[in-house]
């Protein structure tokens, strides 16, 4: 059975409009946050969400990184930057995972 995770995900830097959009890829992707705080910073909006959840079947953390970067990426159409912090059910160390601009460029060719 898989192991459950607590996923905080934040996305940066968004538009005003943009934090509706990226929970919609979100959902689309994976599922519905149980907690979602958005807010202002530096000039830009920060989306925060938190879940716990299985993380979709045949996936890692860094696969799941990937996955919802590539949703959000497209469904905005730009780079921002991704990070995703998961912790499994069983442990104690979250890993951390975050994309850049160099993994953007890499992954949009390629999906």
């Amino acid at each position: 059975m898989p192991l459950r995770h607590h996923v905080h995900l934040s996305v940066y830097p968004l538009g005003s409009s943009e934090p509706t959009r990226v929970l919609s890829a979100i959902r689309e992707a994976w599922l519905s946050p149980a907690w979602v705080n958005r807010r202002q910073s530096r000039g830009a909006w920060l989306l925060e969400i938190a879940m716990e959840a299985e993380l979709p079947e045949g996936e890692d953390q860094a696969a799941f990184t990937q996955h919802l970067s590539i949703a959000i990426w497209q469904q905005l159409g730009r780079y921002v930057k991704v990070a995703v912090e998961a912790t499994a059910e069983e442990s104690d160390n979250p890993r951390h995972c975050e994309l850049g601009r160099g993994d953007y460029l890499k992954l949009m060719r390629t999906s």
